[in-house]
């Protein structure tokens, strides 16, 4: 892991210290938290106009989606982008960044 990348990730997701959906630390999520991501995922539905905005996310995402392999990660995360673009109305930009944010895999 890059320390200074990570500082940078931690500095990042404090802008989302007020979602609660939205771990602090992207090496250190709670497995509450996973697994109610994961449940949105599975139980969340995206309109037409909604699932514009999680393929504009996709697309922007540097790891073209919610994480760089179909792992808890990328359910949980993906879960978390339909809750939040449905319960929030978070944009393509705002699911991206975050995922941007959370890149929790090593090689950052």
């Amino acid at each position: 892991m890059n320390f200074q990348h990570y500082v940078r990730q931690l500095h990042g997701l404090r802008v989302y210290a007020h979602v609660p959906e939205i771990p602090a630390d992207p090496y250190d999520v709670p497995v509450s938290l996973a697994r109610r991501l994961t449940s949105y995922n599975k139980n969340v539905t995206l309109t037409p106009s909604q699932q514009t905005a999680y393929d504009g996310a996709v697309k922007r995402s540097h790891e073209h989606g919610p994480c760089c392999c179909h792992c808890w990660r990328w359910s949980a995360f993906e879960g978390r982008a339909k809750y939040l673009i449905t319960r929030r109305q978070f944009g393509a930009n705002q699911i991206a960044h975050t995922w941007n944010l959370e890149d929790g895999c090593g090689g950052a």
